[in-house]
């Protein structure tokens, strides 16, 4: 999911007494905020030593690549997504070609760099796009609450990434020093005035949204830690922090796709309207099946066959780039009906 989902326009509503999550309590905390757990689990093994290639290659095959062509689930197996996104299927095609020509032109290290910005773009998109279902679904409507969470969330996920691309890339050091502890100061001046905000519904007896705060509480802080092990580790230290930080976004994608698609394509209607996505979409372990098949078949086996590796890996990143582009269409609530009622809001 990304930016995501955007949700129906804020009023003055009160919040209900008790949370309401967006499956159900144990889901949520299991799913879109627990998992963040295998997150920093897999930081704590590779801070205390444990090498980082089974770590990396459980998430590529088992997880996050499954996650990306899992959109194909209800986007190019679905007949009628088809219809409604028409061309903007084959933006795949100048995608997979980018990375090829930009090491063509010797500059895949820039590349790659662009690549894991946009990675990095898509999954705080994600976790604001959660944020704002748990606001819609607690009725949460301040208007003054909705931009401090958007700028406190958006700051806490951007600003270690800043700070890793700083202490990494040796032509931005030689001015960057104070720019970056400029950032650091106003960040943490933000971050204290939201957790002041938090501190003060609290006393005033108002009812706290606690799956937002939650969500926020969990990927925090393994933002920052990603990234200063990341930092630590120069400039490939980058491949730490996305295993840890895409653990996090992966499960959360897949549990969240899941339950859209069983509720969208579980009506009676479905299989004739949607074609295939509805036959796949049913039972969990046909769903992941199919994701981690297309992952291997699409994405890993080009890259263990082909001659020229570097080439190939970034040929492979036009489906993670389709994947973030059609993410931006493809979760917008707002008038949405359809998907407003399979994401149960």
């Amino acid at each position: 999911m990304s930016a995501a989902v955007s949700t129906p326009a804020l009023s003055s509503t009160p919040l209900p007494a008790a949370p309401a999550w967006i499956i159900s309590r144990r889901d949520d905390l299991t799913w879109f905020i627990g998992s963040a757990l295998i997150g920093y689990l897999a930081l704590a093994l590779m801070w205390g030593g444990f090498p980082v290639f089974p770590i990396q290659v459980i998430w590529m095959l088992g997880v996050d690549g499954p996650h990306v062509l899992a959109t194909v689930t209800r986007t190019y197996f679905d007949r009628q997504a088809r219809r409604e996104l028409g061309p903007a299927l084959w933006i795949i095609v100048p995608f997979m070609l980018a990375g090829p020509i930009a090491g063509l032109f010797g500059q895949l290290s820039l590349f790659f760099l662009f690549a894991v910005c946009w990675q990095h773009f898509h999954i705080v998109k994600q976790h604001y796009g959660f944020v704002m279902l748990y606001k819609a679904k607690n009725k949460e409507r301040d208007k003054f609450d909705l931009k401090l969470d958007r700028w406190f969330l958006i700051g806490s996920l951007w600003v270690p990434l800043a700070g890793f691309v700083i202490t990494t890339r040796a032509w931005l050091q030689p001015w960057s020093g104070m720019a970056w502890q400029g950032a650091v100061v106003l960040y943490l001046a933000l971050a204290a005035f939201w957790i002041g905000r938090q501190a003060q519904k609290f006393n005033r007896s108002e009812p706290l949204n606690l799956p937002k705060i939650g969500l926020i509480a969990a990927v925090v802080p393994l933002q920052w830690l990603a990234f200063h092990h990341a930092a630590a580790n120069g400039p490939d230290g980058i491949i730490r922090a996305a295993i840890a930080l895409g653990l996090f976004h992966s499960l959360q994608y897949h549990r969240l796709l899941y339950f859209h698609n069983k509720n969208r394509y579980g009506v009676p209607e479905a299989q004739e309207r949607n074609g295939l996505a509805a036959r796949i979409s049913q039972r969990a372990w046909v769903y992941m099946a199919v994701a981690i098949g297309l992952n291997f078949l699409l994405s890993i086996l080009p890259v263990a066959l082909s001659p020229a590796r570097d080439m190939a890996v970034a040929a492979t990143w036009g489906f993670a780039f389709t994947h973030y582009f059609l993410d931006s269409k493809i979760w917008r609530v707002q008038g949405n009906r359809e998907l407003a009622a399979a994401l149960r809001l």
